[in-house]
C-alpha cells in the first residue's frame, strides 16, 4: 500500500470517532465529520477493495438493497418531492455501506479492538458531559433533573438513548476482553454497569432501560464463570433498578403509566376526554394505519417512498385525530412506518438484515454487533429510527463498525 493511503488508514478509527462525536452536535457539524469521515474513506479504498467487501457480507448486500427498495418506491409513490428527500435522508444507508465498510475491513486488528472501545468511552464521556449541564442547570435555574426534557439541545433525548444503551454496552465487553482478570477489573465493570443503569433511569427512556437491562443479563449469562454468580448478578441488577426507580419516581411513573386506558386502542373514534399515553398513542397510531393498508389493498408494496405521511394523516383524520393536534406525527415505530412506505417487502428486507446479521454475528461471538442490533431492534418497536439524521447515521455507522470478524478476534487478550 502507498504511504499516503497507509497516513490515510492510520485516521481512519479516529475519523469514525470524529463522526460519533459529530452525531452528539449539531446537524452541520454532523454533517462535516460524517464527509471527513468519507473523504479518508475514498483516499483508503480502490474499486476492488469495495466490490471484494460488498461480496463478502449478505447483511451488507441486504442494507443496500433496503435502500435500493425506497428508490422503486419512487415509482409509484404520489410525493415525488417528499420521495426525493426521503432517499437523500437515507443515503447513508448506501454510502456507508459501500464507501465505510471496505475501508474498516483494512484495519489492523489492534485498530479495530482500539476503535471498539474509543466509542464506548466517547459514549461515556458524553454522558457525563450531559450531567454536568443537567446540574448546573438545576443549580441556577432551579430546574428539575428532567434529563428528556432540557438538556439535549442538539439531539433528541431518546436517539441518544439509543446512543447511550449501545456503546455502554460495547464499553463493558472491550474492557472484559482487553484487560485481564483482576479485582480492578470487576471494579470498574461494576462501577461502570451501576452508572450506566442509574443514568437510564435519569435519562426516563424505558426502552433504553429495556434494551440495557437485557443486553447486559446476555453478557453476563455468557461471560460469568458460573450459574450460581449469574443468577446472584442478575438479581443484584434488579435490586439495583429498582433502587434507582425508588430514588428517582419520575422514570417510575412513566413504567406505571404504561397500563392506563388501554381500551383507547379498539376505539374507532376517539372522545375529546381520552387520556393519553405514550403507549396507548402509538398503539392507536399502529392500528389505525396497518387497518388502512389492509383496507386499501397496499399492504404488500406500501404507497410509495414519499406519501407515508400523507397517508397517515388522512387515516388520522378518519378517526379524528386532526382533532386532538396529531397531524402530522409519525407512527413512532419503524416497522410500521416501512410498511406504509415500501409494504410487506421492506420490511421483509429489513427484517432479514436483522435475521442475518443476528445468525451471523451469533456464529462469530461477535458481542459488539449483537449488542447495537438488540438496541436498535428495541428502539425500531418504539420510534422511527430511520426516519431522522440522527437515528440513519448511527444505525449505518455503526453497522459498519460492527458488522466485523469475530469480536472474540479484534480484542487484546493479555
Amino acid at each position: 500500500m502507498p504511504s499516503w493511503k497507509q497516513n490515510a488508514l492510520s485516521y481512519l478509527s479516529w475519523a469514525v470517532c470524529l463522526a460519533y462525536v459529530g452525531l452528539l452536535l449539531s446537524l452541520p457539524i454532523s454533517n462535516i465529520t460524517l464527509f471527513l469521515l468519507l473523504g479518508c474513506c475514498l483516499v483508503v479504498n480502490s474499486v476492488a477493495s469495495i466490490r471484494t467487501s460488498i461480496q463478502s457480507s449478505l447483511p451488507i448486500q441486504l442494507l443496500i438493497l433496503f435502500y435500493v427498495l425506497h428508490i422503486v418506491g419512487l415509482l409509484y409513490t404520489q410525493n415525488i418531492d417528499n420521495g426525493l428527500f426521503v432517499l437523500e435522508k437515507k443515503v447513508t444507508l448506501l454510502v456507508l455501506p459501500i464507501i465505510l465498510f471496505p475501508a474498516l475491513q483494512q484495519l489492523p486488528a489492534q485498530d479495530k479492538s482500539d476503535l471498539l472501545l474509543r466509542l464506548g468511552l466517547i459514549t461515556i464521556t458524553s454522558s457525563l458531559a450531559f450531567v454536568a449541564i443537567a446540574l448546573l442547570k438545576a443549580f441556577l435555574y432551579n430546574y428539575g433533573l428532567a434529563f428528556h426534557r432540557d438538556y439535549f439541545p442538539s439531539i433528541p433525548y431518546v436517539f441518544y438513548a439509543m446512543y447511550f444503551s449501545t456503546g455502554s454496552l460495547l464499553l463493558l465487553n472491550s474492557i472484559y476482553e482487553r484487560c485481564p482478570y483482576s479485582r480492578r477489573k470487576i471494579f470498574v465493570m461494576f462501577l461502570l454497569t451501576a452508572y450506566s443503569l442509574g443514568f437510564l433511569v435519569l435519562l426516563s427512556s424505558k426502552t433504553g432501560i429495556i434494551a440495557y437491562i437485557f443486553g447486559l443479563t446476555y453478557f453476563l449469562w455468557l461471560r460469568l464463570p458460573s450459574r450460581r454468580l449469574f443468577y446472584l448478578s442478575f438479581v443484584a441488577i434488579l435490586l439495583s433498578l429498582t433502587l434507582s426507580l425508588i430514588v428517582y419516581p419520575t422514570t417510575l411513573n412513566r413504567f406505571v403509566e404504561l397500563k392506563k386506558n388501554l381500551a383507547v386502542i379498539t376505539s374507532d373514534k376517539l372522545s375529546e376526554h381520552e387520556n393519553f399515553t405514550g403507549l396507548n398513542l402509538r398503539l392507536f397510531f399502529w392500528r389505525i394505519s396497518l387497518t388502512q393498508l389492509l383496507e386499501d389493498k397496499t399492504i404488500v408494496t406500501g404507497v410509495g417512498t414519499g406519501d407515508a405521511q400523507d397517508y397517515l394523516d388522512r387515516a388520522y383524520e378518519k378517526h379524528d385525530l386532526d382533532n386532538f393536534g396529531y397531524m402530522h406525527f409519525d407512527p413512532h415505530n419503524e416497522w410500521v412506518m416501512m410498511l406504509l412506505q415500501l409494504g410487506i417487502l421492506g420490511v421483509g428486507c429489513f427484517g432479514a438484515v436483522y435475521g442475518v446479521g443476528w445468525w451471523m454475528a451469533k456464529k462469530l461471538v461477535n458481542l459488539y454487533f449483537i449488542f447495537f442490533l438488540w438496541s436498535t431492534l428495541c428502539f425500531s418497536f418504539s420510534e422511527s429510527i430511520l426516519e431522522s439524521n440522527k437515528g440513519i447515521v448511527f444505525f449505518a455507522l455503526f453497522f459498519c463498525v460492527l458488522h466485523q470478524p469475530s469480536a472474540k478476534n479484534l480484542s487484546i487478550r493479555n
